[in-house]
């Protein structure tokens, strides 16, 4: 059914008719160049930098998602800066949701970038020239106001690049990122970070997914920095505060020490590592689980945290190692460069003279527990350890510390100080329980050798390397040994092979009941001197003076030995211990010693747990020839 149409209604059709037409067609002959202008002005208020549109501008707004597409755009630098744009694009196009926008939201269909390039820089002072003014932030809006939410729902880049000139982070990188069909991001970098080159190839989610921030956002890349490689696959809260991480990871290289540029993290030079682990991340707060790695030829697992909040940082953790090869350690001694590549030692000497780095020290404050299932190429019988290290403002405390050796236990106290030059060092050992024949080189000398020993040392050092610490060394040092046999008289010092000279002395392949081994030293200045020093056994007694130089790393012990028997060995002369610990030699024979004897004369004295592992707390005395060498020796160890 037609219902009829009044003139009145007529006339009122025409005219919207009329109106409509005349916007269509203004719309249709609307020149989208005309709003360069206004553009441009807009975004240099809001940004606070000069914005300059040289492109074409095309406008499609006849449409509830309305096109915008700007080319040419510009926006400028700081002034002084080096590059002379801060960012520029070839073409920028922005499609919108006008009935979001009508329900107080801003919403873009889709945004395209095409030939982006940002350039970042920082000033002398170190401040970013991204960092930008204008109305935004600038305290223009009531801080009360809820802020807009923008959402986008699909971005693509196309062609675009990232170079930042960071001198203060001594950085400098080249990024091109561009997306995939899939709209994830994919990034290529190369340059120099930390002043270490850089190589990274990586992917991440989409544009809208970072900036959303609902959910955690994936991240995977692999590369290089220096001689490190690594990969990380996982995902962060809040990558752009850098917040939020959760993710697997693997590190590998070719010195642990070659991580403290870019971490801040205090770590010694090592051989070879590799390490997977997983990191949580939640503000200052960093931590490494379910750590599966190698140094050398050791392996190392646990956990371990940094909380960068604090100053100085603090590290904390519990590692363990079910086998620990010594020679890995060398470069806690000032035995390997920053590469992880060993030093050759000082010509004629042993102990290592370069400076330990205590500067490192005051970069972290550190509690860590440690245990130790084996230990390896020592010199020595050592099997578990354990320990507790702390470090407080620059002072280290390892305490305690067991380590277990010859079938029973040393453990002690090692204190550092570092707030002043040179460090200050106390070493306190006590060991018992050390069964004599786990010290024999072969398994015929164990076969007929008993007995315990026991001991102690107590120094003090200062110095700021190993060899300055060892040639200041002052304090007290005994062993002691009452009862037990030998088939021979074997000095056990890293395993040297002086056993022939000794052979002589004594009747081989038999048992000789021991009444006493007694060793008692005083220290001073890195000189060692023995108040006592003295093997008691059935038929021999053997008695030792001289020195042992830790300064010069020379020796200077004669032992003079007296038969009970009458025999003729009473009418040798003495035996001559000396040259150096690079040489050592025995006289009045001279004993072949092959490079093994350098060796392990170092990995004996390389370090001072080490090398006063053998000075032992005395076993039980019972009423002997040696009561009173035992009793002077046990008032060294501070025993009654």
């Amino acid at each position: 059914m037609n219902m009829p149409i009044s003139p009145r209604s007529r006339r009122r059709l025409h005219h919207v008719a009329a109106i409509l037409a005349v916007a269509g067609l203004g719309v249709a002959l609307f020149d989208g160049n005309l709003l360069r202008g206004p553009l441009a002005r807009l975004a240099s208020a809001q940004l606070g930098r000069s914005v300059q549109i040289a492109g074409p501008v095309d406008l499609h707004p006849w449409s509830l998602h309305p096109t915008l597409s700007v080319g040419g755009v510009t926006v400028a630098n700081v002034t002084g800066g080096r590059a002379s744009l801060l960012a520029s694009a070839g073409r920028l196009a922005v499609t919108a949701d006008l009935r979001a926008l009508l329900r107080g939201a801003v919403v873009l269909d889709a945004l395209e970038v095409d030939r982006a390039e940002i350039h970042l820089e920082e000033d002398r002072e170190g401040r970013g020239n991204w960092q930008l003014g204008g109305q935004i932030g600038a305290g223009g809006k009531d801080p009360a106001a809820a802020p807009t939410r923008l959402r986008i729902a699909r971005v693509r880049i196309h062609d675009s690049r990232l170079s930042a000139e960071l001198p203060s982070r001594k950085t400098s990188l080249q990024l091109e990122v561009a997306t995939g069909d899939d709209g994830r991001i994919r990034f290529t970098a190369r340059g120099r970070y930390q002043g270490q080159d850089l190589t990274v190839d990586g992917e991440a989610g989409s544009v809208p997914g970072l900036i959303d921030g609902q959910l955690p956002y994936p991240l995977k890349a692999a590369g290089t920095v220096g001689a490190t490689r690594f990969r990380i696959d996982g995902s962060s809260a809040d990558l752009a505060g850098l917040n939020g991480l959760d993710v697997s990871f693997e590190l590998a290289g070719r010195s642990l020490a070659e991580l403290y540029p870019l971490t801040g993290v205090p770590l010694p030079a090592s051989p070879a590592y590799r390490f997977a682990a997983r990191l949580v991340q939640s503000g200052t707060l960093w931590r490494f689980e379910n750590i599966d790695g190698t140094v050398g030829r050791s392996d190392l697992a646990g956990t371990f945290a940094v909380d960068r909040g604090p100053v100085p940082q603090r590290l904390s953790g519990t590692l363990r190692a079910r086998h620990l090869d010594l020679q890995d350690l060398s470069g806690f001694l000032g035995a390997r460069d920053s590469s992880g590549e060993r030093l050759a030692p000082r010509p004629g000497k042993v102990l290592p003279a370069r400076p330990l780095g205590f500067d490192k020290i005051a970069a972290a404050d550190v509690d860590l527990d440690f245990a130790i299932g084996d230990i390896r190429h020592s010199g020595l019988p050592l099997d578990a350890a354990s320990g507790h290290l702390r470090i407080v403002d620059r002072r280290v405390l390892l305490q305690p510390l067991r380590v277990g050796m010859a079938q029973g236990e040393v453990s002690g106290v090692l204190e550092l100080e570092t707030r002043g030059m040179p460090a200050r060092a106390r070493l306190d050992l006590q060991a018992s329980r050390l069964k004599l024949r786990e010290l024999m080189p072969t398994l015929e000398s164990r076969s007929l050798t008993t007995g315990v020993l026991g001991g102690r040392a107590t120094v003090s050092m200062r110095g700021n390397s190993v060899a300055a610490l060892l040639g200041s060394a002052t304090g007290d040092l005994a062993l002691a040994m009452d009862g037990g046999s030998t088939s021979r008289l074997l000095v056990r010092l890293a395993n040297l092979d002086v056993a022939n000279a000794f052979v002589s002395w004594l009747a081989g392949g038999q048992r000789e009941d021991i009444r006493c081994l007694v060793g008692d030293f005083s220290a001073r200045d890195g000189v060692l001197e023995p108040r006592a020093l003295l093997l008691d056994t059935e038929r021999t007694l053997i008695r030792g003076e001289g020195q042992i130089n830790l300064r010069d790393e020379t020796l200077d012990l004669r032992l003079r030995a007296s038969a009970r028997d009458g025999s003729l060995l009473s009418l040798r002369g003495p035996l001559h211990l000396d040259g150096s610990f690079a040489d050592p030699k025995v006289l009045p024979e001279p004993v072949p010693l092959g490079s093994r004897v350098a060796g392990a004369v170092a990995l004996g004295l390389i370090s001072p747990p080490l090398a006063l592992l053998p000075l032992l707390e005395a076993g039980d005395a019972r009423e002997s020839a040696c009561k009173r060498l035992l009793q002077q020796a046990g008032k060294t160890m501070g025993r009654p």
